[in-house]
């Protein structure tokens, strides 16, 4: 672990989450929160109370749904239920920031906290935003693009989204990398499966383009027809998804299961139309696995044409199921050579060192306010 200089001051620290859930965002902030509390300074984690979201009224199908599921709280699974940081459970259903420790730095990532972060008091600190992913999945257009223009630092997991922010025209960014949670996905070297096995985040968001992923298993299936798909996701695939029989489900799995998924796959796929990082990939790569992602962005930072994986054109099912049968049709050495090169990557990406980048960033911001956050 590094250590941090005696020199450094103790930082107060504030997360500020919305809802938690299972995303890699909320994961992803609850490690590096962790990761600075290992260096020394005071992190609090605070959230709203866990619970299904309500749709829009006319997404009258989801409301339906929603309503079946009850009107109370009950068991709603997410990352913030535990944690080696304070975890403040705010009781109210809105963002309060007088229930919220001062701190020296607040940080925020979905662009609607953000939006509510930045007009905070000036004793919850310097206020930054934490972009996981470019979100205009998220809301409307006009107001989503105000929330990511809006001064302040940024912090960034990767470089596409590094270009997005300043292509946004913000100059003030930090690239920190998201890490692997090494204590969860570590494993020893390993062979092919005998069974020609794939894996796949199965989301249902826009983004994850999962009706990509799927078709290229449909092709896949037709030349490997003993295939294995390997699946995980937190919803109910729907039946305009045409799963095919070869698939595997698992809905919400347990954490301690998954590290088991990555390591029975021959290679994992990313079909996503963009990603601000990608953790299944990286967490995959841990694991010992291939990969064949779309260049949606974050897995661009890590996969490594003919090294670890491929990378094709984002909605091109038919090449992602040609290189996928790349990986599978290689031999045992030259697969397994292949799975090395994946760890040894994923070695590059360790929540410790980026939280030494992170607190670096925040000793320059703080000590020259001067500089002012312009755009």
């Amino acid at each position: 672990m590094n250590e941090r200089p005696d020199s450094k001051r103790v930082l107060r620290l504030n997360w500020v989450e919305g809802r938690p859930s299972l995303s890699g965002g909320v994961k992803s902030n609850r490690l590096i929160a962790e990761a600075m509390q290992r260096r020394g300074h005071l992190v609090t984690t605070s959230f709203l109370p866990p619970s299904w979201a309500w749709p829009k009224p006319w997404r009258v199908r989801l409301l339906i749904k929603r309503i079946r599921r009850g009107i109370g709280d009950k068991h709603f699974p997410h990352h913030l239920e535990k944690g080696d940081i304070t975890l403040n459970r705010m009781p109210t259903r809105e963002l309060n920031p007088d229930l919220i420790p001062d701190a020296d730095v607040t940080f925020a990532s979905w662009w609607a906290v953000w939006k509510q972060v930045h007009a905070w008091p000036s004793s919850k600190g310097l206020k930054v935003h934490y972009v996981r992913h470019y979100e205009t999945h998220g809301g409307d257009e006009k107001e989503v693009d105000h929330a990511y223009r809006l001064s302040g630092p940024r912090v960034v997991i990767s470089s596409w989204l590094k270009g997005i922010m300043t292509g946004l025209g913000h100059e003030r960014i930090e690239r920190v990398p998201n890490g692997v949670d090494w204590d969860q996905f570590d494993s020893p070297s390993r062979k092919k499966s005998d069974r020609p096995t794939i894996g796949m985040l199965m989301g249902l968001a826009t983004f994850k383009d999962t009706p990509t992923g799927m078709r290229a298993i449909r092709r896949l299936q037709k030349q490997y027809p003993d295939l294995r798909v390997i699946g995980f996701g937190a919803q109910v695939l729907p039946a305009e998804l045409e799963v095919p029989d070869c698939v595997e489900f698992y809905m919400c799995p347990d954490q301690a299961l998954i590290p088991e998924l990555y390591r029975q796959a021959d290679c994992w796929i990313i079909p996503s139309s963009a990603e601000g990082f990608g953790m299944p990939g990286i967490e995959a790569m841990a694991s010992h696995c291939p990969l064949v992602s779309t260049r949606c962005g974050g897995p661009e930072d890590f996969v490594r044409e003919g090294v670890n994986g491929y990378l094709v054109d984002v909605g091109d099912d038919e090449a992602m199921a040609d290189r996928v049968s790349k990986v599978l049709d290689l031999e045992d050495d030259s697969w397994e050579s292949m799975s090395n090169a994946s760890y040894e990557i994923a070695q590059e990406f360790n929540w410790d060192r980026s939280a030494e980048k992170l607190e670096a960033a925040l000793y320059h911001w703080l000590d020259h306010p001067d500089q002012g956050w312009g755009k």
